[in-house]
């Protein structure tokens, strides 16, 4: 039984690693564009790849580089002062809401709130002890929460869970992850594995693999089996499982692991290159990177590797 050690593939080099939209030199100018645009408001924030912090929380750059793709340069400064105000007056009203303590505020924020994961180096140093709530899911992955606005998708700082009760919004997070719809399909690989491939639009696909087994449940029909599932989130719009149950199964690492490190490079809102271990409801991670080779190993635990040599076996 062997696995394929993926190198780190070649990324494009004229295109930004973080907001793969832009080259790196557009990419830096809409950064220092959106730090003039804090500034002439008075706001303490900081820029860092595709993410902008602040003691409010955060907030992506993956549309507003959309839109800068599509247009002009000299419409750039425009496009960021359109964007973030639409931002700011979503994140006024949520607040207004939430502090009101009124039913409605209060039913939208749970209408609203989902459950979301980032990468576990999403928030910076300064940043962290506003996200302490946070949960560590795996390597590479943090459990948040984040709220979907009609302009936006804000995470939620400990200021925010304190006034509505952590706990509450976990369910009601959860809840909502569960109902959000996606799209879905099955493939078989040339190893013979099958892949579920849940896909879309939306910015909480791959965070449903914090409901793996309610979404196997939904779309396939079936249980996870005993054994669990292996996945792979490479960006916020793909999960990719495989469901342990035949021989099929180190065939199927192989094959997330080359699925992963493409999708990871290749798509907007890059989350983890990594592959993991549903079993049980709990997460773990398979994947050793490297840092000073760029190169990938694929390490399963020593229970998993007794799963495995049962179903290869047993094929």
């Amino acid at each position: 039984m062997s696995f394929l050690r993926p190198e780190s593939a070649a990324s494009h080099s004229s295109h930004d690693p973080h907001l793969t939209a832009l080259t790196v030199e557009q990419a830096n100018r809409l950064r220092e564009l959106v730090r003039e645009y804090h500034a002439r408001r008075g706001n303490s924030v900081t820029v860092d790849g595709d993410t902008v912090h602040s003691a409010r929380g955060t907030q992506a750059l993956y549309n507003v580089a959309e839109l800068c793709r599509r247009a002009e340069p000299c419409a750039w400064a425009g496009i960021v002062e359109h964007h973030f105000n639409a931002l700011d007056a979503g994140t006024r009203s949520a607040e207004s809401g939430t502090a009101s303590g009124s039913a409605v505020g209060a039913e939208d924020i749970r209408r609203s709130v989902y459950l979301r994961l980032v990468p576990d180096d999403a928030f910076p140093a300064e940043a962290l002890s506003s996200f302490s709530y946070a949960r560590h899911v795996a390597t590479g992955l943090l459990e948040v929460l984040a709220l979907d606005l009609p302009d936006s998708v804000r995470l939620l700082g400990d200021q925010d869970v304190a006034g509505a009760g952590l706990e509450e919004l976990r369910a009601a997070g959860r809840a909502n992850l569960v109902e959000e719809p996606v799209d879905y399909d099955v493939t078989r690989t040339d190893s013979g594995a099958i892949q579920h491939l849940v896909s879309g639009a939306s910015m909480f696909v791959a965070s449903k693999a914090l409901v793996l087994d309610d979404v196997a449940r939904s779309l396939t029909g079936r249980e996870l089996p005993d054994d669990g599932a292996l996945f792979t989130v490479p960006s916020r719009h793909f999960l990719v499982f495989h469901p342990l149950e035949d021989a099929s199964a180190v065939g199927a690492i192989n094959d997330l692991a080359a699925f992963g490190l493409g999708a990871h490079q290749d798509n907007p809102g890059p989350l983890s290159p990594r592959i993991y271990w549903w079993h049980r409801g709990v997460v773990s991670c398979l994947t050793e990177i490297d840092d000073a080779t760029m190169s990938f190993s694929v390490v399963p635990p020593d229970e998993l590797m007794t799963i495995l040599r049962r179903l290869n076996g047993a094929g």
